[in-house]
């Protein structure tokens, strides 16, 4: 099972989410009715945050005024349950989630623990729309029924705690286990693909990993040669510097392995010329001049189902971005694409977006205050790097998990 949590500022929305999404179960209320609209009971979180207003933050209203979590076991680990047996998760979960102290590591009494079953939420089960495999979501008032700020200090670190309790509790596989066990499966499969090919050639390993139900996302330099690449298994993805022993899989070695699996000389790589690195809509407009305009690739990026930004990137400054950006060893939670994203995120400076994207894929988070541009002339390739670099911090996991 794993878990993640994060507040989140759009909090009328989440519940309309949860509670009116197309099949989805209400497994629990707390300090809410059970017969009112999702609206009404969004719109009771609200006023008991104005009947604190006075004490809340200065007077000021929270930005951020709901948490949301989202609580998905396996597939096997769920097989057979009833709605009551959602409910015993949901409770145990809270139970612990109020429970991790996590006030040394923040150094903010605050932080010693929350206060969800004392506050405002909702519980509602869902089906995920391709697997069908169920999961929770809840929405929780961040002020409790006494008039307390929930922390949301290292929340995601909070929920992923209480996760790790709960499957050793059960017996469940942690998803460091997972992640594991695929990681050995997808390298016996890049093996058996190297035995299979012919030639070695970027398309030929990519439409074999293809045929094994596996994506790939291939990092090239300016040249067109591979210099780095991940597979994608699902939602999650693996460098090749940790597939296999020795790296002997990475794009500098990989040539070698092929040929000693084939008992032959290093072959010629046939280079890939046809690989996207990630979808985008080009604009080749032509100025007046007679010089040619800068490719622009546009992305349109969701942090969630709320949240959307439109970023526009030089495609120079782009390729960097895709380049710089690699998933850290220890994160099974996130991908490729999502650090990525985040870093698209930072180029444009929407830090909410970028931070909000990384809490909820499983990054530790990081202090962003002081952090931008340098100056207002700061060359654009080396803005790019910088937010790839910090894109990939924010996707480090915090040490000491409790478990």
């Amino acid at each position: 099972m794993i878990a993640k949590a994060a507040t989140i500022s759009h909090g009328g929305n989440a519940v309309r989410y949860s509670v009116n999404k197309d099949k989805a179960e209400i497994v629990k209320v707390n300090f809410l009715p059970d017969d009112i609209s999702a609206e009404a009971m969004y719109q009771r979180m609200v006023l008991k945050q104005k009947e604190f207003a006075s004490t809340i933050n200065k007077g000021r209203p929270l930005k951020r005024n709901v948490i949301r979590m989202e609580i998905s076991p396996t597939k096997e680990e769920s097989a057979g349950w009833t709605l009551d047996d959602w409910v015993r998760l949901a409770n145990e979960y809270i139970q612990l989630f109020d429970s991790i102290d996590l006030s040394k590591k923040t150094k903010r009494t605050s932080a010693k623990s929350t206060n969800v079953k004392n506050s405002q939420y909702v519980v509602a089960l869902h089906h995920d729309a391709k697997s069908g495999i169920p999961h929770l979501h809840i929405d929780v008032n961040r002020v409790d029924m006494d008039g307390k700020v929930n922390d949301d200090h290292l929340i995601a670190e909070r929920a992923m705690s209480a996760a790790y309790i709960i499957n050793e509790r059960r017996g469940w596989v942690q998803p460091e286990d997972i992640y594991e066990k695929r990681r050995q499966e997808i390298t016996n499969t890049c093996m058996d693909v190297l035995r299979s090919l012919p030639n070695f050639s970027w398309p030929g390993y990519e439409t074999g990993l293809k045929a094994h139900g596996y994506g790939i996302h291939l990092q090239e330099d300016d040249k067109g040669n591979v210099r780095g690449y991940s597979v994608l298994s699902g939602n999650s993805s693996y460098k090749s510097s940790i597939l296999g022993k020795g790296r002997h899989l990475m794009p500098s070695k990989i040539e070698a392995t092929w040929a000693r699996l084939h008992g032959e000389r290093k072959s010629s790589v046939i280079p890939n010329t046809e690989q996207e690195i990630r979808p985008a809509t080009v604009s080749t407009e032509m100025p007046q001049t007679n010089r040619p305009a800068p490719v622009i690739k546009h992305y349109d990026i969701s942090t969630d189902e709320y949240h959307h930004y439109h970023v526009a990137i030089p495609e120079e400054v782009d390729e960097i971005i895709c380049k710089e950006c690699s998933v850290p060893d220890d994160n099974p939670f996130t991908t490729i694409e999502d650090i990525q994203k985040t870093a698209l995120l930072l180029f444009a400076e929407y830090l909410d977006g970028a931070t909000s994207m990384a809490a909820s894929s499983g990054g530790g988070g990081s202090d962003m205050s002081g952090w931008g541009k340098d100056k207002k002339d700061e060359d654009e390739r080396e803005w790019a790097k910088r937010c790839a670099q910090m894109a990939n911090h924010l996707y480090k996991r915090r040490r000491g998990l409790h478990r």
